[in-house]
């Protein structure tokens, strides 16, 4: 776990445009070219830059790499410390809204997009799967996802939560800019009745539309779809009412639907005149509203973050004893292969001596007794290196931070590598 490093840039240190800045210098080729990296993933969002490596020394070139690049305001965390940052990503905690999913989305997007190009190495792989299955265990176990927390998102609760439902319902959405999008998107997962959208750029209305299965409608418009819709949700950035007293008295004179209209005003400046909501037939809901909403969403959201980094030490610890039978696995694989090429190389000495003539049970026990000792000298040696080792440092690891398999694996590969071309 220890050769596992990761560099990071966010929203707590750095701000949009700066992050926009990182994201283009700190380009993937850099840990391609350079050979003491195994593998590496890039993460890239509008909140944050990240760079998992696989690497003999990750902090030694993660370091460079800031150095080389002049980059600041950038966290560099190593081995346990790493992959506890990539499972607090994935579960969410570490996002501009806790426990939003979208940041789960976009890891298993770049894990995946980086196992195709073939830049993601076993441990990586490891890491990046296990960091997924613990985001997809949080939000089984807890509720650090529940509830919304951004406004639009909120305010598509509040639509559900007071129409009890908005199965076979009809919703005019107002505005077509950022809001009116994320507001458009989640409501377009609903089963509606029909979603209408407006605008004041006509073309901007019916791309989105488009986009969510909706039909758009100029802004001008907005009275005749009011007369039948259940809930309408006004978004836009306009400066003045879209909505005013005089207009809505009209809508509700003609209007085709008999039950109330809710209207809800996200906009700021609002979009809706406050009078608006003393008409009969009309439950106006504005963004004093929605803030309760999300703050309440988020204190529970909160109270869930203790459960999630209970559930990651957990998998953490997990995760170690999965890499441990892992390495076990190959080093006592290196153990047999080590022994294998011995009695090999005995075999041959040994039928070379008989076909000179020298006594059978001569010959095997001199066989026998080198595959015994020459097998054995190897680890014998290394294991004897790791105790001289130990005794010159403090602690339970080695000042390389190695554990013991570590350290064997390493030792058994530089040996083998040194036989091999010899």
């Amino acid at each position: 776990m220890h050769k596992i490093g990761s560099l990071w840039f966010s929203h707590k240190k750095c701000s949009v445009e700066e992050l926009e800045e990182i994201a283009a210098r700190l380009n993937p080729e850099i840990f391609a070219a350079d050979p003491r990296v195994d593998g590496y993933v890039v993460i890239k969002t509008c909140n944050r830059v990240e760079v998992y490596i696989s690497s003999e020394k990750p902090r030694e070139v993660l370091e460079e790499v800031v150095n080389r690049l002049k980059l600041e305001k950038s966290g560099i965390f190593v081995g346990k410390d790493a992959l506890e940052h990539l499972m607090r990503v994935a579960c969410g905690l570490e996002a501009m809204i806790v426990g939003e999913d979208q940041i789960l989305g976009q890891i298993k997007k770049c894990y995946l997009e980086s196992k195709k190009e073939g830049t993601i190495d076993g441990l990586l792989d490891m890491a990046f799967d296990r960091a997924i299955k613990v985001a997809k265990r949080a939000r089984n176990e807890t509720r650090i996802n529940e509830g919304s927390v951004s406004i639009g998102s909120a305010a598509v609760e509040l639509a559900e939560y007071v129409t009890w439902s908005l199965e076979e319902k009809s919703i005019l959405v107002i505005g077509a800019g950022e809001m009116g999008t994320l507001v458009a998107r989640a409501i377009s997962e609903k089963k509606l009745k029909a979603m209408f959208i407006a605008n004041r750029t006509y073309e901007r209305a019916k791309r989105l539309a488009a986009e969510v299965g909706g039909k758009a409608a100029k802004l001008d418009e907005s009275e005749r779809y009011l007369s039948v819709c259940d809930v309408a949700i006004c978004t836009t950035s306009a400066p003045h009412y879209i909505l005013d007293y005089d207009l809505m008295k009209r809508v509700m004179a003609h209007r085709k639907n008999d039950s109330d209209l809710l209207i809800i005003d996200i906009a700021n400046p609002k979009d809706v005149e406050e009078r608006v909501g003393e008409i009969d037939g009309v439950e106006l809901y504005n963004l004093d509203s929605l803030y309760e909403i999300s703050e309440e969403n988020l204190r529970k959201r909160l109270s869930e973050v203790d459960k999630v980094e209970m559930i990651i030490e957990e998998e953490i610890e997990l995760f170690k004893d999965i890499l441990s039978r892992k390495e076990v696995e190959r080093l006592i694989a290196m153990i047999y292969k080590h022994g294998s090429r011995i009695r090999e190389e005995e075999k041959r000495r040994a039928i070379s001596y008989m076909e000179k003539g020298r006594d059978p049970k001569e010959v095997l026990e001199d066989f026998s007794h080198a595959v015994l000792s020459k097998t054995l000298h190897l680890p014998t040696r290394i294991l004897r290196r790791y105790v001289e080792l130990r005794g010159r440092v403090s602690g339970e690891k080695d000042s390389n931070n190695c554990d013991f398999i570590d350290f064997l694996m390493d030792e058994f590969e530089k040996e083998l590598g040194k036989s091999t071309s010899d």
